[in-house]
């Protein structure tokens, strides 16, 4: 790969690590006969709507080829929200042991809320709980307050 096409990509990448409401941990970029090819999955329409917008403003005048897809849903309507909230408190702790991070569930929409030391500790605990069953979306309201000393 040439310098400047790994300059696109790179350019890509950053933007979407950039964008804080995207979680963008199983998103590539390939360059194929001139092509941008967007990969990976997503939780939700608007977040493949997202990943797609920041492509085409990182590399206007390119084609992109949208290969990204949206997770099915894998949730059983006769899970509570208790049960829900119980399996992403657990992934969230394996995740980032030391977050202070409130987990609530009404309708298996989750809100993660309160802090992380890190850009990379908000990104894994947001994907952590996107990812869980029962999970239809998750609403980020979490703050990075890097730890001092």
């Amino acid at each position: 790969m040439s310098h400047v096409r790994e300059g696109r990509r790179d350019r890509i990448l950053r933007a979407w690590a950039a964008e804080h409401s995207l979680d963008a941990s199983s998103l590539d970029v390939a360059l194929r006969n001139g092509r941008v090819v967007l990969t990976g999955d997503v939780g939700c329409h608007s977040d493949r709507v997202t990943a797609v917008g920041l492509a085409e403003q990182c590399v206007p005048m390119h084609a992109i080829e949208n290969r990204i897809v949206v997770r099915a849903y894998a949730c059983d309507p006769e899970e509570t929200d208790a049960d829900v909230r119980s399996r992403v408190e657990r992934v969230v702790g394996l995740v980032v042991p030391r977050a202070a991070v409130a987990v609530h569930v009404h309708d298996h929409v989750v809100t993660i809320a309160g802090s992380v030391s890190s850009v990379a500790g908000r990104r894994a605990v947001h994907a952590a709980a996107a990812r869980c069953g029962g999970v239809h979306f998750v609403i980020d309201q979490l703050t990075v307050v890097p730890v001092v000393g």
